[in-house]
């Protein structure tokens, strides 16, 4: 499984999601998780994905499993 940090910035004309952080600006934390080829990830066991955003209190409940 692949983590991406997104930092996620709140602007006067909108956000902007971004992997890049930037210092001494408000942000909040997410993670963009991608199963490795031949796996998928799962949160609950009955619903399975390739990709998935989560927030970061959500990250230790999502698991790889096989396809």
């Amino acid at each position: 499984m692949t983590k991406v940090v997104l930092y996620t910035y709140l602007g006067t004309n909108g956000t902007i999601v971004s992997p890049v952080h930037l210092e001494d600006v408000y942000y909040t934390r997410s993670y963009q998780l991608r199963a490795d080829e031949g796996k998928l990830l799962t949160k609950d066991g009955k619903y399975f994905y390739h990709q998935v955003k989560v927030s970061e209190d959500d990250l230790e409940n999502w698991s790889e499993v096989e396809e």
